[in-house]
């Protein structure tokens, strides 16, 4: 299977157009830690509702990559709030280059509810995607998408990713869910 690396991403601006649930979501993303995982079970009333988006725009994306959406299962959902980096933020995990994997996300879907950034400032909190980790391929395997609100990426959870240094006085606050597969195989096969 050959992975088309800039065709697995896809990047959807303006995605939710309902202020009343935009705002919602911008309250309950007040946290007071860098991250905060939930369960899939207890959502609020407006995270039902954004699921359900999120849920249907993920559909298209797996029957645009082949994907069968149907052996999938949302298996991750976190609340994300970026404060201004400074010396204390640089043992973060979210600034190293990691997969979604280990959260058994086959497929992320981070949406941007609210940040700093606009197309006059730059405050830095992109969301850098690497096809590898090389630097012969550099700068052309990597893609940079900026922390815009109301922005949804929805990518393969297996991509290399982080976020770099955020600058801005406000929080960046998002929120990340995740799909695994249903019928991972449970034992590794035996191959000799």
């Amino acid at each position: 299977m050959q992975i088309k690396f800039i065709d697995t991403i896809d990047i959807i601006d303006n995605f939710l157009v309902d202020i009343n649930l935009i705002n919602e979501l911008k309250k309950e993303s007040d946290i007071n830690s860098t991250i905060k995982g939930q369960d899939t079970f207890n959502f609020t009333p407006s995270q039902k509702v954004f699921q359900l988006y999120v849920k249907k725009t993920v559909i298209n994306y797996c029957i645009q990559n082949n994907i069968d959406f149907e052996n999938l299962e949302l298996s991750n959902f976190q609340k994300g709030n970026l404060q201004k980096y400074n010396q204390s933020k640089v043992s973060n995990h979210l600034y190293e280059p990691h997969h979604d994997m280990v959260e058994s996300s086959f497929i992320t879907a981070i949406y941007y509810i609210d940040s700093d950034y606009n197309d006059k400032t730059w405050t830095g909190g992109e969301l850098a995607i690497y096809k590898n980790l090389t630097f012969a391929e550099y700068p052309n395997n990597t893609i940079n998408i900026l922390p815009k609100q109301n922005r949804l990426i929805i990518f393969p959870g297996f991509l290399t990713h982080r976020v770099k240094p955020y600058f801005g006085e406000k929080p960046r606050t998002s929120l990340v869910l995740g799909w695994k597969v249903k019928d991972q195989p449970q034992n590794v096969p035996n191959i000799l």
